[in-house]
This record gives structure tokens, C-alpha cells and sequence, in this order.
């Protein structure tokens, strides 16, 4: 039965295309997978967006991971996963190399390829594509994955996009979950409080007082604030996330998140600090 809920046949694939599945942008874009459509034998995840508000379908980790360095990045203006190609092109592109084109084990059609992400960023001034395949290293060792590679390459080569593999060698994990700790919390308006805007009062009093306080760790310091406000236990470290995550409060995202040390490390957005945020 399971085999059956995530084959593909000609049909599926018209109904896919009947809901828009790959189509749209921003907040409207359709991914042509989502997590429930792929085997659950692997890690999925559904964040949502800084950019775009919705909420992405991301099959592994390591698109995770990227989701969260791209999501981050000012260049990066919009996120598509899991990107449909045009089935005929790709089918065209494998019959000249002598590749089988990918098809579905149990109904042998063949499948609609997808890019991991296509993305607008922002290159000189100009607003641009770029799409990135992901694929743990040890993958491209196997030559089956790499032929299916060369298809999409020759996909994105022929539109003139810049197309590349990302593997977990490439990600820097230390920037990547740092931006994981604080990306959940760019919202607070669905956190239950006291009265709408609560929240977003608390965290401006708690931007103003982090410089006053840097002799402080970050536990004591929210130590402190939670019991200056009568907040529950860990509302101000919520809330410390929350202002990185809108970079209210900046630090380098390059390097660990030390709670234990002085708050130095934190400091409002737009203090001379002699050094950017990553």
C-alpha cells in the first residue's frame, strides 16, 4: 500500500498540474512535492518563511539547512522548493546523452525531475535566478545520481541560470543553526498574551536594555528581565531570539551562541561595533 500512495502515474502527475503544483511565487508558489507525498523513511521539515510568509516543504536536512542560509541572506528576494522541470525537456536532454530518464518503479512512467530550489536574488543590482540541487557528498559517488545531475545541469545550462550542487560539506554548520535557533521566532503575534502587542512591547524594552547589561551572561540577564516583568521562565530568551531573527539585536551568526558569556557579544542593530553581522 505504501508503494502505491507515492508512485507516480500519468494521471497523478495531471492532477498535479491541475492544482498548480510549481507554479506561482512568493506566498502563492505551489512546491510540485510536499512532505507527504515522498517515503517518511528520511527527516522532512515544514519552516516557515521569513521571506515569503508560507510554509516550505523541505525534504532533508540539508535542504533545511540551505533553506535557512538562503532565507537568511538579504540577496535572496524569493524560495522555491522542490521546482518542477518540463518533463519533455528533461526527456530530450537524457535521450542525448544516452541516459535513462528517471521514471517510477512500480508504474514505469516517467517522472517530472525537480530542481531542490530555484531562487531570485539580487546580483549587481540586477534581479536574477540561481538554482542549487542538494545531495549529501557520498551521494555523488554513485553514478546513477550522477547522471541524473547532468540532466538537471544540462536543464538549467540550456535557460542560462546559474545551477549548482550544494552537499553537507558545503553547508557551515555553525551559521546554519545558529539561524535555525532564532527562525521559528521572527513572529510572536500567535504566541498566547495578555493583550494583542504585549509581546512586541517587552521585546523593545528587552533591545534597550541588553547594552546596559552586557556585563551579564545571557542566562542571568534573562534571569533578570523575566523577573523584573513577571514573565514566565525563558520568556525573555524567546524574546532575545526574536530580535535576532528581525535583527533588532545583531551578533556574528558565524560563530556559537555563548550563553555563559558576557553579553558582549549582542548588540542593538545600528551600534558602531566596528564589525557586521554574517
Amino acid at each position: 500500500m505504501g508503494r502505491r500512495r507515492y508512485s507516480f502515474d500519468e494521471g497523478r502527475i495531471a492532477r498535479f498540474i491541475a492544482e498548480g503544483r510549481g507554479s506561482g511565487v512568493g506566498a502563492d508558489y505551489k512546491p510540485w512535492l510536499t512532505v507527504q507525498d515522498v517515503p517518511s523513511s528520511g527527516r522532512t521539515h515544514r519552516p516557515r518563511g521569513l521571506k515569503t510568509g508560507r510554509v516550505h516543504q523541505l525534504l532533508s536536512d540539508i535542504e533545511r539547512d540551505l533553506f535557512y542560509i538562503l532565507d537568511w541572506s538579504a540577496a535572496v528576494i524569493d524560495i522555491r522548493e522542490q521546482f518542477p522541470l518540463d518533463r519533455a525537456a528533461t526527456q530530450s536532454i537524457a535521450e542525448r546523452l544516452g541516459i535513462t530518464h528517471p521514471r517510477d518503479a512500480r508504474t514505469k512512467t516517467p517522472l517530472v525531475m525537480t530542481t531542490d530550489f530555484l531562487c531570485d536574488v539580487m546580483r549587481d543590482g540586477r534581479r536574477v535566478q540561481i538554482a542549487r540541487s542538494v545531495k549529501p557528498a557520498k551521494e555523488l559517488e554513485t553514478a546513477r545520481v550522477v547522471e541524473t545531475q547532468e540532466i538537471e545541469r544540462r536543464y538549467w545550462l540550456e535557460r542560462g541560470v546559474d545551477w549548482g550542487i550544494v552537499t553537507d560539506a558545503d553547508i557551515p554548520e555553525t551559521y546554519a543553526a545558529n539561524i535555525g535557533h532564532v527562525h521559528k521566532y521572527a513572529s510572536v503575534d500567535d504566541l498566547t498574551q495578555p493583550y494583542p502587542g504585549f509581546y512586541a512591547e517587552i521585546a523593545a524594552l528587552v533591545a534597550r536594555e541588553v547594552p546596559t547589561r552586557s556585563y551579564l551572561t545571557l542566562h542571568q540577564f534573562c534571569a533578570e528581565m523575566d523577573l523584573r516583568w513577571n514573565l514566565p521562565q525563558a520568556t525573555t530568551l524567546l524574546l532575545i531570539r526574536h530580535l535576532i531573527a528581525t535583527r533588532a539585536l545583531v551578533c556574528d551568526m558565524t560563530l556559537p551562541f555563548d550563553y555563559d558569556a558576557p553579553l558582549t557579544w549582542l548588540w542593538p542593530a545600528g551600534a558602531d561595533r566596528g564589525r557586521q553581522s554574517a
